[in-house]
């Protein structure tokens, strides 16, 4: 509830401040947490007649508005204030703004944490008090979650203006953890164009150690699961920072790698999976009991043929792997045929429809649906000599790239290069003849 009108302290346009000289901001924010019961108005008499038909006499000026009394929670902080007892103050109001947290109207709750947190700094107890601020506010994501991001973001915004260091990569994590649990990590990472930039700007700008970026890059990965691309690219900032004997004594790890494996091989849309399957502690995986069908998989995936993932598939083992993990035969069947005719397309410029056919395991009337296929998917650009039964490839993705790709890339930039200077010759003979 508002201060009375008579109060000299009021809260305006979202904004505590006194109205006097005599009421501080404690006294004013206590009035907020507590205010005054409201004075009884003072009993008006009647004017007096007038007599032997005078006119009235002049109206008496009104009564002086009763005074407030201020409530003994105001007394006692303000109390408190004047005895210099902050840190017993400070606490006093941050339990009770804690229990108008889900009362107090948004915009006030708003003003009155900014307010707390001005008088926090003015005393020099922000720094100590403010992780347990912090934790309070994330404690619950059922009750105004949006507010309660709000004045966590505020007090993240608080802590990098005033420097307090040590404080930033803690409010940081915990922040994060907060947004992932509520659904709301837009305002905080930026969206998905701005994700990566966002947490590699913190890295750099404060200097993490290597633990901490393991933490962090953690935290936004377990923050994107239900995001198939995100969650591949912050595999690709998380994993790389672990060696491979980190994978027998990290569980969260482990979790973590299969849970990426699994989505990569599960998505359509991420076709390729080389990068991923080259890092030191996903290799790691193939001495995993457990899941060392998975790396296996992973590896078909990354560079090898249709024919390869119907062997694995043939054995028993495997197909019990694939339910237990929901990898659907059908969607991986799919996904194989279209990364072989990718492959492919990387070796040859043309292809017959019989070639296609035998590496994909299908039908000739069916080479032109998986060439379509491919190039829905961008996987490769292509067009369909129906007369000759050829595939004629203009390019294509590269599902992995080692020596032997970029052995084909420098064949590829000498003949570029060779054609140039071929070009070049003929401008030249053309402008020196008769």
């Amino acid at each position: 509830a508002q201060p009375p009108s008579s109060a000299p302290c009021a809260i305006m346009s979202q904004v505590v401040f006194a109205t006097n000289s005599s009421l501080s901001f404690v006294a004013g924010l206590a009035r907020w947490v507590s205010p005054p019961a409201e004075p009884e108005a003072a009993s008006a008499e009647p004017a007096a007649a007038a007599a032997d038909g005078e006119a009235a006499a002049a109206p008496t000026a009104p009564a002086a508005a009763p005074e407030v009394q201020p409530s003994e929670y105001e007394l006692e902080c303000v109390a408190l204030e004047a005895k210099g007892e902050f840190k017993q103050l400070g606490e006093r109001l941050i339990a009770a703004l804690k229990e108008r947290l889900s009362s107090a109207p948004q915009g006030e709750v708003e003003v009155a944490y900014t307010l707390l947190l001005q008088l926090l700094l003015k005393w020099q107890l922000l720094e100590g008090s403010l992780l347990q601020l912090a934790n309070e506010l994330a404690s619950s994501i059922d009750d105004r979650p949006l507010l309660r991001r709000k004045v966590l973001l505020t007090l993240f915004s608080v802590i990098n203006q005033h420097d307090f260091v040590e404080l930033r990569f803690p409010l940081l994590t915990l922040l994060l953890s907060f947004c992932a649990r509520a659904g709301c990590l837009e305002e905080l990472l930026g969206g998905s164009a701005k994700r990566v930039a966002t947490v590699e700007g913190w890295i750099q700008s404060w200097k993490l150690s290597d633990a901490q970026k393991k933490e962090l890059w953690g935290l936004v990965f377990d923050a994107h699961v239900d995001d198939a691309a995100a969650t591949y690219e912050n595999a690709m900032k998380y994993l790389p920072l672990h060696a491979a004997a980190d994978l027998t004594s990290d569980e969260k790890l482990r979790e973590r790698l299969v849970r990426a494996a699994l989505v990569t091989l599960r998505s359509p849309g991420l076709p390729t999976c080389d990068k991923l399957a080259q890092l030191p502690v996903v290799a790691a995986l193939a001495s995993d009991k457990q899941y060392a069908p998975l790396s296996r998989l992973l590896n078909i995936f990354a560079r090898e043929m249709y024919s390869s993932y119907m062997a694995f598939h043939a054995e028993e083992a495997a197909q019990a792997f694939m339910t237990e993990h929901g990898l659907h035969h059908a969607a991986c069947e799919r996904k194989m045929r279209l990364l072989s005719l990718t492959s492919l397309c990387v070796t040859h410029k043309e292809l017959t429809y019989a070639a296609v056919a035998e590496a994909l395991k299908v039908e000739a009337d069916q080479v032109e649906h998986w060439v379509v296929e491919a190039i829905s998917a961008g996987l490769i650009a292509a067009k369909m000599d129906q007369v000759r039964s050829t595939v004629v490839v203009s390019s294509c993705l590269e599902r992995e790239f080692g020596k032997e790709q970029f052995g084909r890339l420098r064949t590829s930039l000498d003949q570029w290069g060779t054609s140039v200077q071929g070009l070049l010759k003929v401008v030249l003979e053309s402008k020196t003849g008769p």
